[in-house]
């Protein structure tokens, strides 16, 4: 029951309201419940509840790590789940929040010989765009620019070449190294970036005995979690389909 006093979401800091019919706290910014969680349920399938800390939301707007300051509120998240669309034309990906409410969607072209995938809140917003270079052969170097939903420059994309494979490197809009790839855990289904001290940055958990493509993604507080998705996404999308998506030059 709610006690009449103002509060704030959890998870992005915006103002949130009380539901009766749910007693909790609900923050339409974001799309997350405060105090209970729920299953996604995509394709006749159900995923599992995730733990959240039942307490209510605070009275004041929790201290948001200084990477996450400047985002919309779909990107001030430590956490995300992200499902393979059903029965979708062409990549297309949902993007729920750990209370198990979907957040926004992430659509990629068909056609695109460099590339691309446009992130939308659940208003039909355009919120963030990552476009790849044009490249003729697998050889030449890849770059994805990651754009916020002003258009604004926020990071890139690139490969690296190791010994016989790609690898993805991530960097801020200034041109700094954010992270790589971290080697020893690197597989389809699991994979890390870290920074070039080795602190982990990012954990991608991938569930792949499911009908379709999901995965968990975990975000550090000292790296952007708009990049950090759009890496995220690109770099899975890029692995997962590598096969298809080369004669098209996105891998």
């Amino acid at each position: 029951m709610s006690d009449g006093r103002t509060r704030y979401c959890k998870f992005c800091g915006e103002r949130v309201e009380y539901i009766t019919d749910f007693n909790d706290y609900y923050c339409q910014f974001c799309h997350s419940y405060q105090t209970h969680s729920e299953s996604i349920k995509a394709g006749g399938k159900s995923s599992p509840k995730y733990q959240i800390d039942p307490s209510p939301p605070p009275e004041a707007p929790p201290a948001l790590p200084s990477a996450w300051r400047g985002n919309i509120p779909m990107f001030r998240h430590k956490e995300y789940l992200v499902m393979q669309a059903f029965l979708s034309w062409g990549p297309k990906y949902d993007i729920y929040n750990v209370t198990g409410h979907k957040m926004g969607e992430i659509k990629g072209k068909i056609i695109s010989w460099g590339g691309e995938w446009t992130y939308f809140d659940l208003g039909g917003n355009q919120v963030a765009k990552v476009k790849g270079n044009p490249t003729l052969l697998r050889v030449q170097e890849k770059r994805f620019d990651i754009r916020d939903h002003q258009g604004t420059f926020r990071g890139a994309i690139k490969s690296k070449f190791g010994f016989m494979k790609r690898h993805w490197e991530l960097y801020d809009q200034k041109g700094h190294l954010i992270g790589r790839p971290n080697e020893q855990i690197w597989l389809k289904t699991n994979f890390q970036l870290v920074d070039p001290h080795g602190r982990l940055l990012l954990n991608v958990d991938k569930k792949w005995f499911t009908f379709r493509d999901q995965f968990r993604v975990i975000v550090s507080e000292v790296v952007d979690p708009l990049i950090a998705l759009a890496y995220a996404v690109a770099v899975d999308y890029m692995y997962w389909q590598g096969d298809r998506s080369s004669s098209r030059g996105w891998f």
